[in-house]
């Protein structure tokens, strides 16, 4: 589905939208109109006789207001509360949705985004139209012909392997961002948001440990228990690694819902840190179905399908939840996940420890203190002082706050020192990094809460959460993840700094998983014995993904240098090194190892030939390899 607002003096009509049963206009108001196509099945509509549409993508689950919400009829609902409360209605309204209301008396249009959700809506204006819809690809086949890559929101991308902006790597195409309203009439257009409104990092103390890991769990049952009856789930599968937060949903469902719950691993054969042992153990503790899903170098050719559904480039762990997402389908209607936890319970508190340090010290001894860091990673090699040598480089600078969580962020792929390399200076020279309308800025009061705050807003949203839910929604189910509820962020944020990340200096700086979480730990030791509580940070073993695709990479290579962005003595050197790199079995390989940096490489070439080339318009056979693809 997308909408149309008649900003020039162009007709509808000239647009040439074709009405075949596919697409079809739902409304012929004079400057508005919808058009529905029946693969969008998330999308619902309807006018009410004041004149007023409203449209809405997903659902609402709960209101926080004393207003009854009829969760069978949402548009109605939707109406009501928007009658009663204007503008400001949104705020009240919890789930993951979309809306769009246009007000035929006054001619405005008015899209509002939910606190969680940066995948449901694009938009994109020029003279004529304005037009807001589900996927780009609708956007260029009738409004937007020959598109133009974005340079800044380009090196965005490279950065990380997600986009933190709200303008995508398509100039003038943008997304709406969590929390966001945004205004559309003849005059002119105004976007505002209510973000700032959701934290407030308030320690409460308590008293009594066992009522408030009561309380923990029934704000956690709470969230679930609402997502089933507003989506009526019936079969509920969950992704489970067998970590904290994966266990911690399964188990919570399984005391929820009404039927056993199906698990679904990704497994890595032959690699040393295969979760699915783990993982059964969990399932099946708890009653549940499970599945094992073995990913290989052969799936590789599904990142076309990947980039397709995203509609964006992305990079991270898609290839596993791409084809859980498909297999799942065949068992599930509503997938459960564990992401968000790590960034609730304060994943970077190595970088916040190393900042209660530095915060103070003049530069030279931050350069020092670089040095070190430097100097152990030479000596042992060991990931963890990759790592600190990475966090202690953004505190070079004078203002090291400035752009800090796109910095942190670049560990694994491309940091701006080594974009100066990769990228052909006559094209990117001068382009500065595409910014977010809303990023947080750090300093050194907020710093620790604004690790959680900025990940989950600028990070979390257009990364994990992004691709997962796209890729599920591409084959039918409804996503939730438990930690990503408003309640239960309140409760996790307001809890005294020593239930949350304890021990010493050294365990803090080289990110030891035995001190973290230590009341989330609690609550797990309600179900599980402490050999079973596991945690580790999730690594895609990318050497046994590309390496034995030989011809992909060859004619990646050549394809990156065709692309005419590139240096193309850089990208050789790329390569060739990646080839040689040696893996050690039991070792995390985020920072020191190619594979990131080249998968993300691949992405956003395959995303150009889909959305710049136009090759997003033709229809491919399902079993097309990538090698034949990118030939």
């Amino acid at each position: 589905m997308f909408g149309v607002y008649k900003l020039g003096r162009r007709s509808f009509d000239d647009l040439n939208i074709k009405e075949d049963g596919l697409l079809a206009p739902k409304d012929l108001s004079l400057n508005f109109r919808y058009y529905e196509c029946d693969r969008s099945i998330t999308w619902s509509a309807k006018s009410f006789s004041d004149g007023t549409q409203v449209i809405l993508d997903g659902k609402v689950t709960k209101l926080f207001s004393e207003d009854s919400f009829d969760r069978e009829n949402q548009l109605d609902s939707i109406y009501k509360l928007y009658i009663k409360l204007g503008d400001e209605f949104y705020k009240y309204c919890d789930g993951l949705f979309f809306i769009a209301i246009y007000d035929e008396n006054t001619q405005k249009l008015k899209l509002f985004n939910s606190r969680y959700n940066t995948h449901r809506v694009y938009y994109y204006q020029n003279d004529d139209f304005f037009v807001f819809a589900k996927e780009i690809k609708s956007i260029l086949k009738y409004f937007y012909h020959g598109p133009l890559a974005h340079f800044g929101s380009v090196k965005s991308f490279i950065s990380n392997g997600f986009t933190i902006p709200d303008q995508t790597q398509i100039r003038g195409i943008k997304k709406l961002l969590p929390t966001y309203m945004l205004f559309i009439e003849k005059d002119g257009s105004s976007i505002s948001h209510h973000w700032h409104e959701e934290f407030d990092f308030k320690e409460r103390s308590f008293q009594n440990l066992d009522e408030h890991l009561d309380q923990y769990e029934k704000i956690y049952r709470q969230g679930l228990k609402e997502h089933f009856e507003t989506y009526q789930s019936e079969e509920v599968g969950t992704l489970l690694s067998g970590g904290h937060d994966t266990s911690f949903v399964h188990i919570q469902a399984s005391q929820v819902h009404h039927r056993p719950i199906h698990t679904f691993t990704a497994a890595f054969p032959n690699w040393a840190w295969d979760e699915s042992k783990k993982a059964e153990n969990i399932s099946k503790k708890f009653g549940g179905v499970h599945h094992n899903i073995p990913i290989e170098a052969g799936d590789l050719d599904s990142i076309i399908d990947i980039i397709r559904t995203n509609q964006e480039p992305v990079v991270s762990v898609t290839l596993p939840i791409h084809k859980i997402a498909k297999i799942s389908a065949e068992y599930t209607d509503t997938m459960l996940g564990g992401d968000g936890g790590d960034t609730l319970w304060g994943e970077y508190y190595p970088v916040a420890e190393y900042h209660r340090y530095m915060k103070y010290l003049p530069r030279f001894l931050r350069e020092f203190s670089y040095h070190g860091a430097k100097g152990l990673r030479k000596l042992t090699d060991w990931e963890r002082f990759w790592e600190l040598e990475h966090v202690a480089s953004l505190f070079r600078q004078d203002n090291f706050y400035e752009d800090f969580l796109r910095r942190l962020c670049t560990y694994r792929h491309f940091d701006d020192g080594v974009q100066q390399k990769l990228f052909n200076k006559e094209l990117f020279s001068d382009v500065p990094v595409q910014r977010s309308s809303l990023e947080l800025e750090f300093n050194k009061n907020n710093f620790e809460q604004r690790l959680i705050e900025a990940k989950l807003f600028n990070g979390f949203y257009t990364y994990m959460s992004f691709f997962t839910y796209n890729s599920m929604e591409k084959f039918g189910q409804n996503l939730y993840f438990p930690t990503i509820n408003k309640e239960l962020m309140t409760f996790i944020t307001s809890l005294p700094k020593n239930w949350v990340n304890g021990g010493s200096t050294f365990h803090r700086l080289t990110n030891n998983k035995k001190i973290n979480r230590k009341f989330h730990k609690k609550a797990l030791q309600r179900y599980l014995g402490k050999d079973e509580i596991y945690n580790r940070s999730f690594d895609m073993p990318w050497y046994l993904i590309l390496r034995p695709r030989h011809e992909v990479l060859r004619r990646l290579k050549k394809r990156l240098c065709d692309r005419g962005w590139y240096n193309t003595d850089y990208i050789e050197e790329l390569f060739s090194e990646f080839q040689v790199q040696r893996v050690k079995e039991h070792e995390l390989l985020e920072l020191k190892h190619h594979g990131y940096r080249i998968y993300t490489l691949l992405a956003l070439e395959i995303w150009c030939m889909e959305f710049l080339d136009g090759g997003i318009h033709r229809e491919l056979s399902k079993d097309i390899s990538l090698e034949e693809y990118l030939r």
